[in-house]
């Protein structure tokens, strides 16, 4: 402000008003201030600004300064069941994480029952919300439109494709041969993969990529060809385990509930007459596998918009950044070792 101040040869309090628009300072001269700010590129600090007007307030906010949480709401779009359902965690991890730097997260539902994102960028216009993080989405390459151009936003997950904004993703890659690793460590040589085909697109086809890489590194795995399906398809199921006899069926939460009827149904029991494993297990459950910890997720990007904040990173960025976030191993019942019988000495 003060090197524009200096080009216009004012002084700095008249370019502040002048950017402003306060009635005080001629037209013309607001208009001569505005087009020197514009042709040095001037931009104001969001915090800055934030913190003069409070000042300025006779009556200044209670409440911290306020993130968005963009989402579709549960309904025909929700997937798995309905305490598996991720949003509700990565909003947990995210209010968690503002609320310890000062800021807090508002919900915004997207869908038939809640409001067009018109709607929600009028409010985060009016309201000055300078953040957004956009929430997992229902479908595989989901898309709507705000006035990127102000605000520091990010994506979790993959399903938010357009435009290319920063993301906060589960490492699909990382879990997928942790898995594969835990079944060489107990001998497991025949793993299948089967899972929903909008499921394998939604991370970008990572899980079964990580799956076939491990299947070719050394041979120790059989090459089963994964199974990927609309949905539970017992018919489709039952031909491919005849065919080719896993001993670990690695799933995820959209085929389990199938999964384990067709068990009851055929009287198999999951992890003695074969293993069951989770690309996105519960952190209390007995299914082994890789938990996600959507929690963490979310508390990783409240924290990249807050930092985006603080930097003034509006807009899509040129180049879109992706920031992997680890799952931990959830040991489960259902991917016992292999059990070695014991012969006692010849009598």
């Amino acid at each position: 402000m003060q090197d524009v101040a200096r080009a216009a040869g004012v002084h700095q309090t008249t370019v502040s008003r002048a950017l402003r628009n306060d009635p005080r300072i001629p037209d013309a001269t607001r208009r001569r201030i505005r087009r020197i700010a514009e042709r040095m590129e001037y931009r104001p600090n969001p915090l800055v600004s934030a913190l003069i007007a409070v000042r300025r307030s006779r009556h200044p906010p209670s409440s911290p300064v306020a993130l968005a949480f963009v989402v579709h709401s549960a309904g025909p779009d929700r997937r798995y069941l309905p305490h598996q359902y991720t949003y509700e965690a990565h909003l947990a991890g995210a209010r968690q994480a503002a609320e310890e730097l000062g800021y807090r997260v508002e919900l915004f539902l997207l869908d038939a029952s809640g409001v067009p994102a018109r709607r929600v960028d009028q409010i985060l216009r009016t309201r000055n919300i300078p953040g957004v993080i956009i929430g997992s989405l229902p479908g595989a390459h989901g898309s709507f439109s705000l006035s990127w151009e102000r605000l520091c936003a990010v994506v979790i997950e993959y399903t938010f494709t357009e435009p290319a904004l920063d993301r906060v993703v589960h490492d699909s890659y990382d879990g997928m041969r942790r898995i594969m690793a835990k079944c060489r460590e107990r001998g497991f040589r025949r793993v299948g993969l089967t899972l929903t085909e909008a499921g394998h697109e939604r991370t970008e086809y990572l899980n079964g990529a990580a799956y076939w890489m491990e299947q070719k590194a050394d041979g120790f795995f059989a090459e089963i060809p994964p199974l990927f399906t609309p949905g539970w398809d017992p018919a489709a199921f039952g031909s491919w385990r005849r065919r080719h006899r896993p001993d670990v069926i690695v799933t995820s939460n959209a085929l389990l509930p199938g999964l384990t009827g067709w068990c009851r149904e055929n009287a198999l029991r999951p992890g003695r007459d074969f293993r069951i494993a989770n690309v996105n297990a519960a952190a209390d459950g007995d299914i082994s596998g890789v938990y996600q910890d959507p929690v963490a997720l979310g508390a990783t990007a409240a924290r990249v918009v807050i930092e985006k904040i603080g930097r003034n990173v509006r807009g899509v960025p040129a180049l879109r950044e992706t920031i992997l976030t680890a799952g931990r191993w959830i040991e489960g019942s259902s991917l016992r070792p292999k059990q070695v019988v014991r012969l006692g000495p010849a009598a």
